[in-house]
């Protein structure tokens, strides 16, 4: 068991933080205030707050509200436990989910062909109940335009199983006691992106997030070496199939060549991982390897493959597919003859390459602070990182109790992902969601379909990843749509917003209140008045309608 590296926040830490971040920085405005503190800190470590954490935290402390988070094994998470009972699909084994997706396949290919003697089995209808073999309830039906709005991850029938994973991620996002980790294990699937629309990758993923989620706030470097092991991201990205290429002919008997049979055939080595492992993954593109390094890492994988992908997938090493040849790597020899040690040395010196340390510690200081971190912030994260050998957990630690994480200039400097404003739009109503679809489809409306980033890079955490003009009015819609009631499973009570309020101003106001909306500019508060002063005061449609604005305002596209 890896000794906790990260000792408790000091009660007097945050206090101390605030004071040096107006110091430092004076012309950035004067120190955060009790309020705003609070919503600062509950902005960055969760998906939003709901009602009563406020209250919660002025008692026992950001300090102590920040330290809880960062350990989240002592956090009792029970509810949403229960919760995700709904979703046979996360406790199956990934061999099971990938025979499933064979045999659907290969049904299908036999209908085609019209090889087929009787009819198949339909495809999973979109958002279809999937059996759990453990009796579990099914998972509620999602409805085409989802399968739709994925795109290639919604085709076939490995739309199902990420249909429930999704739901079971915005499950989480919303009432997860331990939001810290969720919102960790948002940013390291970005990370260490997959897509789901690849050959079976729909059947790995279940697997593959929680493999992220218990690493979350781990070690980096077992994090990484989880992931290169994963027959989800082998698959991916091609290494499974990278090999030392067999000769393209062979001698006969006679001395005359013949071509290889084409069983012998191989692709050769494949690039694509040993690339993003340097680019994405570690160093950074600016993190000081070559061309030539990249071609010596993709040789030290090869080798690393999945045993039987469509039955059983599994990682193996397959001596028969490796390199032994000598490597050098960012100047480190590579000695031959060593098998799968090649690729667990390169990994050891990625974790502990000082350009791993500072491209980490800008893409955590990035999530949690700003588009453009500070630079001492960053040094500040990184030294941390390499002292620590890869802690993720006091790395965070260090950027929650920097000045630069509480400058003002940090404070509402993010703009929200589309996971992050419906998750926290329902939480700060303390919404009631008994099938989380509607959701599902606005989040991905929005410009963020979950698991269906195709590119390695994920989705990027900066504003503009986000703010299109499409995508702007999208949030407007989801907010006027959340607070009218017109998403199903979705519930809403708004009865106290416009219950005996003199005017639209009272009820504005109320509505503020109700979801802990940031001050509004002059702006966006006339244009609100406006709107309410056309709909009857004691229509319940004001308050939907004042809710709705205030969601889709510009102020509270940030956090």
């Amino acid at each position: 068991m890896r000794k906790d590296a990260t000792p408790p926040l000091r009660p007097d830490a945050v206090a101390s933080a605030v004071r040096e971040a107006a110091r430092e920085d004076p012309g950035g405005g004067p120190e955060l205030n009790a309020t705003e503190q609070m919503e600062h800190a509950l902005a960055r470590t969760t998906f939003g707050p709901r009602p009563g954490d406020r209250e919660r935290i002025a008692r026992i402390g950001i300090a102590a509200f920040l330290d809880e988070q960062l350990h989240p094994e002592r956090i009792e998470d029970a509810r949403v436990e229960a919760e995700l009972k709904r979703f046979p699909a996360l406790s199956r084994a990934s061999g099971d989910l990938a025979q499933q997706l064979a045999q659907a396949q290969q049904r299908r290919k036999a209908l085609a062909a019209g090889e087929a003697t009787e009819e198949p089995p339909p495809p999973p209808e979109a958002g279809a109940q999937m059996p759990d073999p453990n009796g579990a309830a099914p998972a509620p039906k999602a409805g085409g335009d989802l399968r739709r709005q994925l795109g290639k991850a919604g085709r076939g029938p490995g739309f199902e199983i990420v249909s429930q994973l999704a739901e079971a991620k915005l499950v989480r996002a919303v009432d997860s006691e331990r939001q810290l980790r969720e919102v960790m294990t948002d940013f390291w699937f970005n990370h260490f992106n997959v897509f789901a629309g690849k050959m079976n990758e729909a059947a790995l993923l279940p697997g593959y997030e929680q493999v992220i989620r218990e690493h979350a706030l781990g070690n980096f470097g077992e994090l990484l070496r989880a992931v290169a092991h994963s027959p989800a991201m082998l698959i991916y990205l091609d290494n499974w199939r990278s090999a030392l290429p067999r000769p393209a002919e062979r001698r006969g008997r006679r001395g005359r060549s013949r071509p290889a049979p084409p069983s012998a055939r191989r692709r050769g080595i494949n690039e694509n991982y040993a690339r993003e492992l340097l680019e994405l993954h570690t160093l950074g593109v600016d993190g000081g390897y070559t061309q030539e390094d990249v071609i010596a890492v993709a040789r030290c994988f090869t080798g690393w493959t999945v045993k039987d992908p469509q039955r059983d997938p599994k990682f193996a090493f397959e001596p028969h597919m490796h390199d032994f040849g000598p490597k050098r790597v960012l100047g480190k020899e590579i000695a031959e003859g060593q098998g799968e040690e090649d690729g667990e040395q390169v990994l050891d010196l990625l974790v502990h390459h000082p350009s791993t340390a500072r491209f980490v510690a800008r893409k955590l200081a990035r999530r949690f602070v700003a588009d453009d971190p500070p630079d001492a912030l960053v040094d500040r994260a990184a030294r941390t990182f390499r002292e620590t050998s890869g802690d993720i957990r006091a790395v965070v630690r260090t950027i929650l109790e920097s000045p630069g994480f509480w400058s003002r200039r940090a404070l509402r400097a993010k703009v929200r992902s589309p996971l992050e404003l419906v998750a926290g739009s329902v939480r700060a109503l303390d919404a009631r969601v008994d099938e989380p679809v509607a959701l599902l489809r606005a989040v991905a409306r929005i410009g963020e379909p979950l698991f269906a980033a195709q590119p390695p890079t994920g989705y990027l955490d900066t504003a503009r990843n986000w703010l299109s003009s499409g995508a702007l009015l999208a949030r407007i819609d989801f907010g006027l749509a959340l607070a009218s009631g017109q998403l199903d499973g979705v519930l809403v009570d708004l009865s106290t917003v416009s219950r005996d309020a003199r005017g639209p101003e009272e009820v504005l106001d109320r509505a503020s209140r109700r979801i802990g909306a940031p001050p509004l500019s002059e702006k966006t508060r006339a244009y609100i008045l406006a709107e309410l002063r056309e709909t009857p005061p004691q229509s319940p449609l004001v308050a939907a309608r004042a809710v709705g604005l205030l969601l889709g305002a510009p102020e509270l596209q940030r956090r």
